[in-house]
């Protein structure tokens, strides 16, 4: 069964209104926009877990020990990280590992010592981000190693005085 509806000058008007605006949208750009540049992915171990830096550490060297090591957990050795690569040392690229005070292996990244923050409750939280506890800052860090310093905590302050 086909219905038909008779055509009127006001479908046709209206159509042709609707056409127009198409081809003036598409003639003025259309409404394209290029997308905003990416921010920097941090780095995460293979559970989605954010791993941190602690800027106050020197010459490749643990500055958190102690309770700062309860609330920023050391990134054991030869834990893998989302891109797959263990930190295990030695290992190509800027992968390594150093022995801490109590004598438990440590991942290194871009020779700064990894971390996790009990803050965060869950994968992909960064809480510790921009953090001025334990004695100096603590920055999410790029799948290559630097800290990335540009952003605040993501959610909540993570507590202080610690």
């Amino acid at each position: 069964m086909t219905v038909e509806t008779p055509a009127n000058p006001r479908t046709f008007g209206l159509l042709a209104a609707l056409a127009a605006t198409g081809l003036f949208a598409a003639a003025c750009g259309g409404g394209t926009t290029a997308a905003p540049p990416a921010a920097p992915t941090h780095l995460t171990d293979t559970k989605g877990d954010t791993v941190y830096l602690f800027a106050a550490d020197h010459d490749g060297q643990s500055a958190c020990t102690g309770s700062c090591a309860s609330y920023w957990p050391p990134v054991a050795a030869g834990t893998p990280l989302a891109a797959g690569t263990p930190l295990a040392g030695p290992a190509p690229g800027s992968v390594g590992a150093i022995t801490r005070p109590d004598g438990s292996r440590q991942g290194t990244l871009g020779g700064h010592p990894l971390y996790r923050y009990i803050g965060d409750k869950s994968p992909g939280q960064t809480n510790g981000q921009g953090l001025n506890l334990n004695g100096g800052l603590w920055w999410t860090v790029t799948p290559g190693g630097a800290a990335i310093t540009t952003s605040a905590p993501a959610s909540g302050s993570g507590g202080g005085g610690y």
